[in-house]
């Protein structure tokens, strides 16, 4: 027989639908030296790889170029069977929480289409495209 204090608890983040972080890594390069310093992309995945490691619904994936050079730091959201996202103008100093929060805004919508209300300030004003689903 087993208790309940033997049974793991199930935490919300452990039943959600899976969400990719794409993070654009030559945004923010000073240098095209391997040696050189981080890019502001390669920063941000960094930080958020570590940041995301408690949310077993969220995993990171390095991008080359998204082609928005405008935009650095250039973000997407990718989900199975729902919208993209791209996302621009995220900060790694300041983004990290605000971007875990809209990937778990995003695994919780059905379609992959969080609620303005949902979405962080970076989330509202960063947005350059939304792709639809390919099923």
């Amino acid at each position: 027989m087993t208790s309940a204090s033997d049974t793991p608890e199930t935490t919300v983040t452990d039943t959600l639908p899976s969400v990719t972080v794409f993070v654009c890594t030559s945004c923010g390069k000073t240098s095209n030296d391997p040696n050189g310093p981080a890019s502001r992309g390669e920063i941000l995945l960094d930080r958020l790889t570590k940041a995301a490691k408690p949310h077993a619904h969220i995993k990171t994936q390095a991008v080359d170029c998204f082609a928005v050079c405008t935009r650095e730091v250039t973000i997407a959201f990718s989900a199975p069977g729902k919208w993209s996202y791209v996302i621009g103008d995220t900060d790694p100093a300041r983004d990290i929480d605000d971007i875990l929060t809209a990937a778990t805004a995003v695994a919780n919508a059905p379609h992959g289409v969080p609620k303005l209300k949902e979405r962080p300030a970076f989330f509202r004003t960063g947005v350059i495209s939304r792709i639809p689903p390919r099923d």
